[in-house]
């Protein structure tokens, strides 16, 4: 269930790493159109050739059925321009699924469904001369059945496809024929139990890879199984170290595509139940097919093209978390239907939450900064949008039945180029309202404006001006940042020395790297002439809180942070403005209901840390206990991965919990439901968890130093506990929450006791011994310190700085010689049966000196 992240995207048309390969810009140029579908493409200089099933072209910019032109499956368009090309008109009379260029481009190959070539009969493959589209009558395979995918070396030419036979010769979805004459070669591989998608020949010319849903190859399922290599000439397999790990076969999974380049061979699949483990991409090594890299992103893919620096694919991709790209939305999956990752291997596969095959250790590629929006089509009735890519050095092509691409109409066909040929006009998606910022006073002369990152489709980082008044000319402050479409930090800016009483107004604007802008409305606010921060807050910021939440907000559903610019969002189910926790300050708190209305999120995703300190003030009576604060990978609704977490149960215990597999806790002693106010700080870092009450560590262990690996949110008030130790009955706190902090550190005992003692409250502690031996006790600073020195009674003080007694019980002898020469500290003596100590206040594995 854990949703982690990994590398991040560094590639986009501007990068911030000059070594870092560009991808091509998303802008989508204009180019013909069709009023069906693209099922493959072929380039051949600056001709690209588009085959599928539609009967008519139009120009960019023409509205469906407007400015046609006849196509019968079959068109030629410049790269260049995108416009179509008259003078190739060839026409199919049944749809063609494949196009595939001779390696000398004198030739183009396609297969299908169809029956006649511009008139003349020619079943289900044929050859056409580039330039003119004339069928080249010579070369005329009889196939018994369509033809779905060719590969072509000068000599040969390699179909695969639903037939049982050439001529009178018995072939099995496979067969070889000459590329001079179509003269049947003794090529003969057997592939059974599915279907052929795609082939690919080596560079060496030496194997031919394929493809698809069947589940032997010459009788073998590894290699065999959905994939195999086989020798050109023989057909024999070949052994294709990539099977043994890539297994896409029967029914319900196949592989779908393949690209090449000099050393490797890419692969596509999908996966709908049984038979198979991949949907994304892999990368294996041409000379024997050892795998070089798993892009393990969920959504079938149906295409990839291996570009020069980086790789295209084609899906319905909803989730790259594995591999450090984005996550999967809830309750509803976001598609995103064009993608590129790096050509090298970057990184690894992390462990799967959804139950999919689990790649975890495997070496993947980089997401990168290329997003370009496609919307999905109804042709196929399978509701998707791009079903093949391909290109050169420099365009990349898209064919499918998408109606559009940037929110713009453009059907089936899309050309995107490099930077140098595109116009970059792809700037910051989010302007007008929803990029305003923050803006609030929060004390006598200060403006505290903050904002959440813009994202650009194909650029990683964006440059960010601060207006104040609308002097663009003079921006009060400028920064730059790194973000994505679901990765956007928090930025801000703490305007000082304004007059009290002055009002002002504040606008962003985002620009990316060549120029194009998105601008925030502006907006407007009034300085504060009164207020300042509590000493105790104080002492917040300077121990380092990068987040500092006093919900003390009179009204409203925002609770800002004093320290970073991670705003709260809450729910329906506060209210603002009851009595806080701090003496003497007249900054307020929130109160919770205590229902999945009553809660607060960050809205910003972050990596969950393993090294960090909450804290916060809590007073309730209730007797249902509920989450005070966690760390959720949902910023609404239930978590499905929670941890990092302090909650209350059913008794007023408060338990300070991770998970590593396992829940990994630390407790309180109960009856903290009193209506009182209440400190609670929960640290972790490598020393391990502690967990703290009222100045006093009352938890503590060493062997959990690291949580759960996932990216999600802050949340105060209540989300998930299922499955939790002492679960209570509800999982949101009804009580009042104030002065939330988290710092990226583990706070030390003496701040924690400096911050509960600023919050006007005494902590009655012991000082340490005069006595050189308890004093170097007492400054280790243990959990327990009983020094056992009582002449009577029926408490055993604790002399370390935590203050938790014990309770002598009968056996025990006090006031005996003690054991520490030059002090008149007396000993107990135990009589071996019933005499002993017992701890009033649970410590975890605690320390004890005595």
């Amino acid at each position: 269930m854990t949703i982690v992240t990994g590398p991040a995207a560094v590639s986009d048309t501007a990068p911030v790493n000059p070594a870092t390969p560009e991808t091509v810009s998303a802008d989508s140029l204009p180019t013909v159109q069709i009023d069906g579908i693209v099922w493959q493409q072929a380039i051949i200089g600056d001709v690209a050739y588009a085959v599928g099933q539609f009967t008519n072209a139009r120009p960019a910019g023409s509205a469906p059925g407007t400015n046609t032109v006849p196509r019968s499956n079959i068109l030629a368009y410049s790269l260049t321009t995108g416009n179509l090309i008259a003078s190739f008109a060839t026409s199919l009379n049944g749809m063609a699924k494949t196009i595939v260029a001779s390696p000398d481009g004198s030739r183009l190959y396609i297969g299908g469904a169809f029956s006649t070539v511009n008139g003349i009969a020619r079943t289900y493959v044929a050859a056409l001369n580039p330039i003119s589209g004339a069928l080249i009558t010579s070369w005329a395979p009889k196939v018994n059945s369509r033809v779905v995918s060719i590969a072509a070396t000068n000599d040969s030419v390699y179909l695969g496809g639903w037939f049982s036979g050439v001529g009178s010769v018995s072939r099995t979805k496979l067969a070889a024929v000459t590329a001079s004459n179509a003269t049947l070669l003794p090529w003969n591989p057997v592939p059974a139990g599915g279907d052929v998608n795609a082939m690919a020949v080596s560079p060496d010319g030496t194997k031919v890879v394929v493809g698809g849903s069947f589940t032997t190859i010459n009788g073998s399922s590894n290699p065999g199984y959905g994939m195999g290599a086989v020798d050109t000439g023989s057909g024999a397999l070949l052994p294709w170290a990539a099977n043994s790990l890539i297994r896409n076969g029967g029914t319900k999974a196949a592989i779908l595509s393949f690209s090449s380049d000099a050393t490797n061979i890419y692969g596509t699949g999908y996966v709908f139940g049984a038979g198979g483990n991949i949907e994304g991409t892999f990368s294996a090594n041409w000379a024997d097919g050892s795998i070089k890299w798993v892009q393990d992103c969920h959504g079938d893919t149906y295409g990839v093209y291996a570009g020069a620096t980086s790789v295209y694919t084609v899906s319905h991709a909803h989730y790259c978390g594995n591999i450090g790209g984005f996550p999967q939305t809830s309750p509803n999956w976001t598609f995103h239907h064009a993608l590129a990752f790096s050509k090298a291997a970057t990184g690894t596969v992390t462990a799967d939450p959804y139950g999919y095959y689990n790649y975890a250790g495997t070496p993947s590629p980089s997401l990168l900064q290329w997003y370009p929006d496609l919307e999905v089509g109804s042709f196929s009735g399978q509701s998707q949008a791009a079903w093949n890519v391909t290109g050169n050095s420099n365009y990349v092509i898209l064919g499918g039945e998408f109606p559009m691409i940037n929110g713009v109409a453009q059907q089936g066909i899309a050309r995107f180029a490099t930077k140098s040929i595109a116009p970059n006009k792809q700037g910051p998606m989010v302007t007008g309202a929803a990029a305003n910022p923050s803006v609030a006073s929060l004390a006598s002369g200060m403006v505290r404006v903050s904002w959440m990152a813009n994202w650009d489709k194909d650029n990683q980082q964006l440059s960010y001006q601060l207006v104040r008044d609308g002097k663009t000319a003079t921006p009060i402050y400028a920064t730059t940042k790194l973000s994505n479409f679901w990765q956007r930090d928090n930025i801000g800016y703490l305007d000082t020395g304004l007059d009290p009483g002055s009002a002002h107004t504040y606008q962003v604007i985002a620009t990316d790297p060549f120029g194009n802008t998105s601008k925030s409305e502006a907006v407007s606010v009034t300085v504060a002439s009164t207020g300042a921060l509590s000493t105790y807050g104080q002492a917040v910021l300077q121990d380092g809180a990068g987040n500092f939440w006093r919900l003390g907000e009179t009204s409203g559903a925002t609770g800002i942070d004093w320290a970073g610019w991670a705003d709260l969002t809450l729910g329906s189910g506060v209210t603002r403005g009851v009595s806080g926790a701090i003496n003497g300050d007249t900054n307020t708190a929130t109160s919770f209901n205590g229902t999945s209305t009553g809660t607060a999120s960050t809205q910003t995703a972050i990596q969950g840390p393993n090294t960090f300190t909450t804290e916060a003030w809590f007073k309730t009576t209730t007797n249902s206990g509920g989450k005070i604060i966690g760390f959720g990978d949902r910023s609404t609704g239930t978590s499905s991965s929670y941890d990092r977490q302090v909650y209350m149960d059913n008794t007023g215990k408060i338990i300070f919990g991770v998970y590593t597999g396992n829940t990994q806790t630390v407790t309180s002693a109960a009856g903290l439901n009193d209506g009182e106010w209440h400190q609670v700080v929960a640290s972790m870092g490598s020393n391990g968890m502690v967990l703290y009450i009222d100045g006093k560590r009352v938890g503590a262990r060493t062997d959990v130093t690291a949580g759960q690996d996932y990216s999600g949110f802050w949340r105060v008030g209540g989300d998930n506990l299922s499955s939790w130790p002492a679960g209570p009955r509800s999982d949101y706190f009804n009580g009042s929450i104030d002065e939330v902090s988290v710092y990226p550190s583990a706070l030390t005992l003496p701040q924690v006791q400096n911050h509960f003692q600023l919050s006007g409250r005494s902590l009655n502690l012991p000082v340490a011994p005069a006595d050189n031996y308890g004093k170097t006790i007492f400054q280790a600073s243990p959990d327990l310190y009983w020094r056992l020195g009582e002449t009577s009674g029926a408490t055993a003080a604790d002399t370390s700085s935590n203050a938790n007694s014990g309770t002598y019980v009968s056996g025990a002898t006090m006031g005996v010689l003690g054991a520490i020469t030059g002090t008149n500290n007396t000993a107990v003596r135990f009589d071996g049966s019933s005499g002993l100590v017992t701890e009033d206040t649970l410590v975890s594995n605690p320390t004890v000196y005595s």
